[in-house]
């Protein structure tokens, strides 16, 4: 990975089965993708299918925020990157934006993810594998000289006047 950029994780294209009744991408179509992201993402960390069945170890979503900038419509080409926003013991925060062929933002997804154990007794927060951990670190500092994005961390308020 180049220093300072974001992580492209997915390529696709809009299929019929995403368009809604208004002629664009439904706004499920785009959690769908953004999730698709992030399991790429899991690929590129450690925790791809063979290391999740191996280790029991994964991930659950614990927020997402999802911001619509311009619609996609069938047959629309787009990509999303990854932006590391910060990571602990057991968590990450990712930003991921979605553009179109020409650069264009379509649209971006907040998400908080934990690390988890799936056994037998159930689900529970666990830290990072040492290759997880490993592999945040690293891609924390290949993006240390990204921006934050402006709308990262910013919940959904009307603007009241006065």
């Amino acid at each position: 990975m180049r220093r300072g950029l974001a992580l492209p994780v997915l390529e696709a294209t809009v299929v019929s089965e995403w368009v809604d009744y208004n002629g664009h991408m439904n706004d499920a179509a785009y959690a769908m993708v953004f999730s698709r992201a992030g399991d790429a993402l899991m690929d590129r960390i450690g925790l791809d299918a063979g290391a999740r069945k191996r280790t029991g170890q994964s991930l659950f979503t614990l927020q997402v925020m999802l911001h619509y900038f311009k619609e996609a419509k069938e047959g629309d080409a787009f990509a999303v990157t990854c932006h590391l926003l910060e990571h602990d013991d057991k968590r990450m925060r990712l930003w991921l934006d979605m553009t179109g062929p020409d650069g264009e933002r379509l649209a971006a997804s907040e998400q908080l993810l934990i690390s988890v154990s799936l056994g037998e007794a159930g689900s529970r927060a666990v830290p990072w594998s040492h290759e997880t951990k490993a592999a945040l670190d690293a891609l924390a500092r290949a993006q240390s000289g990204l921006p934050h994005p402006p709308a990262a961390g910013a919940g959904i308020a009307l603007k009241r006047k006065g």
